[in-house]
């Protein structure tokens, strides 16, 4: 048997699905053809990232992603998540197809992101409840499951007007039948609610590909700065590194990032285009772990990325502490 994920035979049939594990390593895919066709490596999950990076043609009328269940012709595959671009129309429409029959047509977006000529990267995401979608580094929309279990979605495919340079399923951690990690949880975290500043916590299960901590907090009247560390141990003194700090500064209105590594601080960075906090103003912090680097929105709209110096494997600690109200910790 290969080291693949199983399909269903018949779309909409109940049929025994294992995935098995993916390989450690998954490179990209470079320059598909389209139509492409491609297995999803350890099927998805909870925590499974899709980043497809490509350009719109100068003619281009619309083109299609699909999360489908199997590679079926005939009888046509059920598509779990459809995300089609209207190029032409300016739409970009989701849906749902089981049994040969689509559901019911999502259509409000915020914007038109995709232009003849212009290069785009999707992430699509698969939370527990939802898909996430960011298009051009910006959250886009979500998109409610309709189909479970996720591990029933076992195939990727792009067709129509559209020009594909990089495919890539971020995380590569192994697989259960159960579509759990050998040793993680399956239980999902309960949001922390209210507690008190400084804040130091458990990160469950650590950081990985996909990770996602949500933080929602109100700045104070009058604040000074606040401080958001990833770091390596459970003390709040300077003894431990710090994998990423995430520091705004009101005054300055500025956002310093860095990491401390042997009770050394190494280079700052201060890469953020705008100040996104206001005094007296709820704020949601999203840091997103990815294979190369954090990336962080903030009021759902991107904020910047910072480049891993310490292995995120190593991070297992959450720290506030500064000028803020924390109202819920989430982690997904």
């Amino acid at each position: 048997m290969d080291n693949t994920c199983v399909a269903y035979p018949t779309p909409g049939v109940a049929y025994p699905q294992v995935c098995y594990p993916e390989p450690e390593v998954n490179q990209p895919i470079l320059n598909p053809s389209v139509p492409f066709l491609g297995q999803i490596p350890g099927c998805m999950r909870p925590g499974k990232m899709v980043v497809i990076q490509g350009s719109v043609p100068p003619d281009a009328d619309r083109f299609r992603i699909n999360f489908q269940i199997g590679a079926s012709n005939k009888p046509p595959a059920d598509i779990a998540f459809r995300f089609a671009v209207r190029v032409k129309a300016g739409q970009i429409v989701r849906n749902t197809r089981t049994n040969e029959k689509w559901g019911e047509e999502e259509q409000g977006v915020p914007h038109q992101p995709f232009a003849h000529g212009q290069n785009f990267e999707i992430m699509i995401l698969a939370d527990k409840q939802e898909f996430k979608v960011a298009v051009n580094g910006q959250h886009y929309i979500v998109y409610k499951h309709r189909v479970r279990p996720l591990k029933k979605i076992d195939y990727l495919a792009i067709n129509g007007d559209v020009t594909i340079t990089y495919v890539k399923f971020q995380g590569h951690e192994q697989v259960a039948a159960d579509g759990t990690r050998p040793g993680v949880a399956a239980t999902p975290t309960e949001p922390i609610a209210n507690p008190s500043t400084p804040y130091i916590g458990e990160i469950p299960n650590g950081m990985f590909p996909g990770r996602m901590i949500i933080i929602n907090g109100t700045a104070p009247p009058k604040p000074t700065r606040f401080g958001v560390n990833l770091q390596i141990g459970h003390n709040e003194d300077k003894s431990h590194d710090v994998a990423f700090r995430f520091n705004p500064r009101f005054p300055a209105n500025t956002i310093i990032c860095n990491t401390r590594e042997n009770k050394t601080w190494g280079d700052e960075e201060k890469s953020a285009p705008y100040f996104p906090f206001q005094a007296s103003a709820d704020f949601e912090i999203i840091i997103l772990c990815l294979n190369e680097c954090y990336k962080v929105a903030v009021n759902g709209r991107h904020l910047l990325e910072y480049r891993h110096r310490i292995a995120y494997q190593q991070v297992n600690t959450l720290h506030v502490r500064g000028d803020v109200r924390i109202n819920q910790i989430r982690y997904q």
